[in-house]
């Protein structure tokens, strides 16, 4: 599953008391309270180095890692205390396969900026592909803890990828099922429904959550082929979707552990 890098910068409210004789003071000040507890901290006030950071995040994406790690250096040199930089290095130096300088640089934004959102989500992704799973389930609840976060259907989503990589279909269902709520349309929670649903043997069902999927997003060699092996499993199965299926498997991922599984004829997903 992808992991997805968010630059979401919100400018926060200051705190004020709360006033209990005065009906519409005490809604004003708890919605200020509110933006003072999920805080996203000012990440840097220097442009130059927000912009290296926003460059260095863009090149993670394009998987050019060398670059950066420049662009992210860069903004590091022009503000060490800029917490996103410190934070992409982080996601940086894990996809580089560099856990403790990952630790470090993540530690250190969260430091910098303990109430962001973003950086936090992305910290939690990391401890999960560290199969670090109750600490990065911790995590991605602080995450989706926060009410002012633009983006907690994503971070359900990603909290339901982690669930699921630790074998906890019952949480990982949950997940999903909170993230469908929020959007209905999110093609990569479909997918995980579809999944959980294999894994526990409702194969009409998986293929359900499966078609819905299918409608709004391109495959890869992963949804391929689980497509495959649900199709083995419900009433009356399209020939010609398992030979649509089977065709672009071959053709568009060919050198894919999936494609591999195909011609060993491995059973199973």
């Amino acid at each position: 599953m992808k992991n997805f890098i968010l630059l979401v910068l919100t400018l926060v409210l200051s705190a004020c008391e709360s006033n209990p004789l005065n009906s519409g003071a005490n809604d004003f000040d708890e919605s200020e309270n509110l933006s003072n507890q999920y805080s996203t901290d000012q990440v840097s006030t220097n442009a130059a180095s927000n912009l290296n950071t926003q460059l260095g995040a863009g090149y993670i994406d394009n998987g050019r890692y060398d670059r950066a790690l420049f662009k992210l250096e860069k903004a590091l040199n022009q503000d060490s205390d800029n917490a996103l930089a410190h934070n992409y290095l982080g996601v940086l130096y894990g996809k580089l396969e560099r856990p403790e300088a990952a630790y470090e640089h993540f530690n250190k934004s969260l430091q910098l900026s303990p109430h962001n959102s973003t950086l936090l989500n992305n910290y939690a992704t990391f401890l999960c592909d560290q199969k670090k799973y109750d600490e990065a389930i911790e995590k991605f609840n602080m995450v989706i803890g926060n009410p002012l976060y633009a983006d907690r259907a994503l971070a359900f989503q990603s909290a339901a990828w982690c669930a699921f990589k630790n074998d906890d279909y019952d949480l990982s269902e949950s997940f999903y099922r909170k993230a469908l709520k929020q959007d209905k349309n999110m093609p990569y929670s479909l997918l995980g429904m579809a999944k959980i649903n294999y894994r526990q043997e409702t194969y009409q069902l998986a293929w359900s959550y499966f078609q819905r999927f299918d409608q709004m997003s391109a495959h890869d060699a992963d949804s391929l082929w689980l497509g495959l092996n649900i199709m083995k499993y419900i009433t009356h199965p399209d020939k010609n979707i398992i030979s649509s299926y089977q065709l672009q498997l071959k053709s568009m991922f060919p050198d894919s552990d999936e494609t591999k599984w195909f011609y060993q004829g491995r059973q199973e997903y």
